[in-house]
């Protein structure tokens, strides 16, 4: 019984401090530009030849075009994300001295999820999802950094990340005949998901960090490695993401079997 509740007490520790990674990293990140996609001029430039575009702006591209229509255009846009990604990557992969070289590694990591971070409000907007950034500091509300977490959650690949995606999503809940509650997100029953889910991202970045960090220690090459993989991983991760946004608009959400609310607590 000992031995059961010390593995318990380890496990449950271990994700907390996963969860705190990611926490940190999504605050880290919060502060960098290039992270901030403002909807209304990102929506006009990628619309900007079409006659519909005051529809567009006031109402989603979702009013407008149909879900195969935004599917593609979704394709094409991260298509261009992932060849801008790259060309970042190879730069910053270059390798420095040694002893920055784990520093390096961790600021590698930090710009790659900036760069996962700005696809995805792209990615959301295109489906008529809300804008994600609504202060004008770098400060993050709970409920940006849930958004965050849902996310990035998708894109790699986390069990549950579209449930919490179909909980918070606009269009999602008037496709399938419910609302969102108005309260806080951190205080609705499925938050705890929410951890689980953040814990998930604390220890993929943990291992993004290793792979990035090794990747310095090799002259040239390291640069073609560290571009080659964000290639390979990047624009996969965008289709994930464009796929739950796809089907939410459809009505045709990917959820789990419902929680009781007591196990997620735990």
């Amino acid at each position: 019984v000992k031995k059961y509740r010390k593995t318990k007490a380890n496990y449950k520790n271990n994700q907390e401090k996963a969860y705190d990674t990611t926490l940190k990293l999504i605050g880290t990140v919060a502060k960098l530009p290039i992270i901030r996609v403002g909807k209304d001029e990102f929506l006009k430039k990628l619309f900007a030849s079409s006659p519909y575009i005051d529809d567009i702006i006031a109402n989603g591209p979702q009013s407008v075009f149909t879900v195969d229509a935004l599917r593609k255009k979704a394709s094409e846009l991260i298509k261009s994300c992932t060849n801008k990604t790259s060309v970042a990557s190879f730069v910053s992969g270059l390798p420095s001295n040694p002893i920055a070289m784990v520093a390096a590694g961790g600021a590698d990591v930090v710009q790659y999820f900036a760069f996962a971070i700005n696809m995805a409000q792209q990615i959301a907007y295109l489906f008529g999802e809300d804008e994600l950034f609504n202060n004008t500091g770098n400060q993050l509300t709970e409920d940006d950094k849930v958004r965050i977490i849902a996310y990035l959650g998708v894109m790699l690949g986390a069990g549950g990340a579209a449930t919490i995606i179909a909980n918070i999503s606009k269009v999602a809940g008037a496709n399938i005949g419910k609302k969102v509650a108005a309260k806080s997100l951190t205080k609705t029953a499925w938050y705890p998901l929410v951890k689980k889910v953040g814990a998930i991202i604390g220890q993929k970045i943990t291992k993004q960090t290793v792979s990035k960090t090794l990747t310095k220690a090799v002259p040239i090459v390291g640069g073609v490695i560290s571009g080659g993989l964000t290639y390979i991983t990047f624009r996969p991760m965008g289709e994930k993401l464009a796929d739950v946004f796809a089907k939410n608009l459809l009505g045709e959400v990917d959820s789990e079997p419902e929680l009781n609310p007591e196990f997620l607590m735990k």
